[in-house]
């Protein structure tokens, strides 16, 4: 990978047994090695879905080996939450819950998720988000700040 994401930094934060992380704009090349042959990272409660969800990133591979809990799109309204990520961070082992940044405006209904986990609905964007807020005990609560829903997930 020639490109600059092959030089993205990530991060995985831990707070006792809380493991979030975030591997920027990998690309798939890239995402690979922390996966193949064997998974470098282990599992994670939440991940914040890699390069705003384009398809370039977010291999099976690697989402599949880090069995998220929950995972957070940062897309645009025109940016990423490409249909095929879309599909891989769904479908994959273990994800009990799907949120994202902004309506995906490029993709259909079955490629977004329910509005309630949805922090901008309308392609010109509101400005709102998500808050996570994770205890040491491994549970976490996710708020969006649009709706005011909140949702806590209960320690492994």
């Amino acid at each position: 990978d020639n490109t600059e994401n092959a030089r993205s930094i990530g991060v995985m934060v831990t707070y006792g047994h809380f493991r979030f992380l975030d591997l920027g704009d990998l690309t798939k090349k890239k995402e690979l090695e922390l996966a193949c042959p064997n998974s470098l990272i282990g599992t994670v409660d939440l991940f914040l879905v890699t390069h705003h969800g384009a398809d370039l990133s977010n291999s099976k591979a690697l989402v599949w080996a880090l069995h998220p809990r929950v995972a957070i799109f940062d897309n645009g309204a025109r940016k990423g939450a490409s249909p095929e990520a879309w599909k891989i961070v769904h479908d994959s082992p273990g994800l009990e819950d799907l949120w994202q940044l902004h309506y995906a405006a490029e993709s259909d209904k079955e490629h977004n998720i329910d509005p309630d986990h949805i922090a901008n609905v309308k392609e010109n964007c509101e400005g709102k988000g998500f808050k996570v807020t994770a205890q040491a005990d491994g549970s976490f609560t996710l708020t969006n700040s649009r709706t005011g829903v909140e949702k806590t997930y209960a320690k492994k």
